[in-house]
């Protein structure tokens, strides 16, 4: 009886050991919209891209920067088993498992005009044209919207050079993208633009992995797991707003007109 329990006892043990082994020969080749500070190619800062690899630290993870229209012919060929940022603007599909979110994005009002501060609806700005980015005009929830009038842009660098040129009066962006402006244009002594005191929009992001892929639940599961833990830990808010906050994640070259006409 006893050589019979040490032997379930050396089999639970050894699957245990092994789960390890098993995720770290796992290849996930993952996918991303490019958004410098957000998802990018190495070395560049990349918040999503590092919240990702160290949840799934385990397994054998490859995450692509690319445009969306790549991203999407890479996951209906089979290059890619999932994405790194469905965003909750958009309805989830079937074909997908889904996460819990990892981060949020706050989308904020920015403006040169201080009255920007009072916006907390896009309602307070009715039939105003707002310059957004792609990446969230064609979202389902965004689409649908018609309080105002959507100038779009392929990104943020388009967004934020129509305020310079005063093609519009208002942009919407996320606030880690307009805080990173934000420095650009102190480092250069000009006066940053104004956001609105709270987010129109709170914009949470998840891992997507496809339904058909091999212990995809578990993936998830573990991804999860992982997120609460570095919550809990401290370490995913250090991921998230690095320590050192006087650094500049814009390229300033790409911004030099932009700061110019400022």
């Amino acid at each position: 009886m006893m050589k019979r329990g040490a032997l379930i006892c050396l089999v639970v043990s050894t699957s245990i050991l092994a789960l390890p082994v098993l995720a770290q020969n796992t290849k996930l080749p993952l996918v991303g919209n490019i958004v410098p500070t957000l998802i990018d190619k190495a070395p560049n800062s990349a918040r999503a891209n590092d919240v990702v690899k160290k949840a799934l630290s385990d397994y054998a993870v490859t995450i692509t920067a690319t445009t969306q229209a790549w991203s999407g012919s890479g996951l209906r060929n089979g290059t890619f088993t999932g994405f790194i940022d469905h965003y909750s603007l958009n309805v989830q599909r079937g074909s997908y498992l889904y996460s819990d979110p990892y981060m949020v994005l706050p989308l904020h009002i920015a403006s040169r005009n201080p009255k920007a501060k009072e916006a907390n609806r896009l309602d307070k700005i009715y039939r105003t044209t707002l310059g957004i980015e792609n990446r969230f005009a064609n979202t389902d929830e965004l689409r649908a919207e018609r309080s105002v009038r959507w100038a779009r842009t392929p990104d943020f660098l388009a967004n934020v050079k129509q305020l310079a040129d005063r093609r519009v009066e208002n942009i919407i962006a996320d606030k880690f993208m307009l805080d990173a402006f934000n420095k650009l244009l102190i480092d250069v002594k000009q006066q940053s633009m104004y956001l609105s005191r709270d987010p129109i929009y709170e914009v949470q992001l998840r891992l997507a992995i496809k339904s058909d892929t091999p212990n995809a639940q578990t993936i998830i599961d573990d991804f999860n797991a992982s997120i609460l833990m570095m919550s809990t830990s401290g370490e995913l808010e250090r991921l998230l707003n690095p320590a050192d906050v006087s650094q500049v994640l814009l390229d300033a070259a790409l911004y030099s007109e932009i700061l110019r006409k400022w």
